[in-house]
């Protein structure tokens, strides 16, 4: 049996919505999975590093394994060749993708029982971001409530996300490490009138509202003072004309939103960058209203 498993990236928080939304993009990964005599064994390309090669090390790999422990049936017997196009550590969900695709694998080769919550349940198991992993699963825009199904809501096909990627990458812990954990009730409000605003312009199609539902008071200021550069990408992407800007994810990439023509949006960005001393790339990606695409053939 073979399965290939196409898995997007997604940008979670934009700014107010800390752990509860995420955006999938049109950008994925592709991961093929065959049945065959032997122990597990993966090929990430050649240029891929070494550790993406590494069965024990590969999350899409680890994440099938554990799987099929949770499943009660071995994991070899398989082989996997993973086309990774999500940057990894860049803030755009490629270890969410990495973990959805191996607990996907499992679930389809070995014909488990389909549950989306279950699925999501194990992911942020594994991963810890279930808001990265629900955009990817189902598309669109993720809301990701603590004790609740994760739910979708459709993001208008002409907004587009322009993204800046420093080369360097940074990681999750530690840029959580530096969020506050507690609140005052004022930021709290501020949050979470935000994300109402946020859910609203994204429903109604309100570009222009996206401004001030973007802005946070929770988690970007502390991770602006970690990420050179990335606080003046924002403020020069609003400046250009963007919908709203904020850090992508954890960061350290950059996410704009409009529905305009990007191009002064990118050049402002990448300008912004340079100032700073910051070297990257910049994309432009359409939102992803489906989700991860799962075929199996005999």
């Amino acid at each position: 049996m073979r399965v290939r498993v196409a898995v997007p990236a997604s940008v979670a928080n934009l700014g107010p919505g800390f752990d509860i939304f995420a955006m999938a993009l049109q950008l994925q990964n592709d991961i093929r999975a065959e049945q065959r005599p032997g122990a597990l064994t993966i090929d990430a390309g050649s240029d891929a590093p070494a550790e993406l090669n590494d069965p024990e090390r590969n999350l899409v790999a680890a994440a099938y394994a554990q799987s099929c422990s949770a499943l009660g049936v071995a994991a070899d017997g398989v082989h996997f060749t993973c086309v990774n196009r999500i940057p990894i550590g860049r803030g755009m969900g490629s270890s969410a993708a990495a973990a959805l695709a191996g607990v996907l694998v499992a679930t389809a080769l070995h014909q488990a029982p389909w549950d989306e919550n279950a699925v999501l349940e194990r992911v942020g198991g594994l991963e810890g971001h279930r808001d990265n992993a629900a955009a990817a699963l189902l598309g669109g825009l993720a809301i990701c409530a603590p004790g609740a199904p994760a739910v979708q809501l459709a993001v208008p096909d002409d907004l587009r996300a322009v993204l800046f990627i420093p080369d360097l990458p940074f990681t999750t812990t530690e840029s959580r490490q530096v969020v506050p954990t507690v609140f005052s009730r004022d930021e709290a409000i501020f949050n979470a009138s935000r994300c109402a605003l946020l859910v609203r312009a994204i429903a109604t199609g309100d570009h222009a509202g996206l401004r001030v539902a973007m802005q946070d008071r929770w988690h970007q200021d502390a991770r602006f003072a970690l990420i050179a550069g990335a606080k003046e990408i924002v403020a020069a992407a609003n400046a250009a004309g963007a919908s709203g800007a904020a850090l992508a994810g954890s960061g350290p990439s950059v996410i704009a939103l409009t529905a305009l023509d990007p191009e002064p949006i990118v050049a402002a960005m990448a300008g912004a960058a340079a100032g700073a001393g910051v070297t990257g790339q910049t994309m432009v990606l359409p939102p992803r209203n489906y989700g991860t695409r799962v075929d199996v053939a005999p």
